[in-house]
């Protein structure tokens, strides 16, 4: 009986250790932002290189050459990845991880991937 219930111990602690793994591994699935609290984020974080319309099209987002948020390439992008360019920095753009909470950054994912849909709003 002791090693049948020991078998059993170790499927159970496998699965509760992949489970922790992928909430570890990708926080920003976990829950959804709200894109109004992330626009007022984006306006006093983000705003000042990629614009107000996140084309990157200003002084600063020409200078660090800032992504333009609405472009394809960028909306393909998961919220992860989001989550962790946001959180940790990538070539010009500067870390947010020690300002931001994890709301916070899903907060401004929520927003930017509503430059996502304008863009193909536009287009039709």
């Amino acid at each position: 009986m002791g090693i049948s219930l020991g078998k059993e111990w170790h499927k159970v602690s496998g699965v509760l250790l992949l489970a922790l793994l992928s909430v570890m591994t990708n926080p920003a699935s976990a829950q959804t932002g709200n894109a109004t609290n992330g626009q007022k984020l984006f306006h006093e974080k983000c705003e000042r290189c990629h614009g107000k319309d996140g084309s990157g099209n200003t002084s600063q987002g020409r200078a660090f050459n800032a992504a333009d948020l609405s472009s394809s390439d960028v909306q393909k992008k998961t919220d992860a990845d989001f989550y962790r360019q946001i959180e940790k920095g990538k070539d010009a753009m500067p870390p947010f991880g020690a300002s931001l909470d994890k709301n916070q950054i899903s907060d401004l994912i929520a927003y930017v991937r509503q430059f996502g849909k304008k863009s193909s709003e536009t287009k039709k």
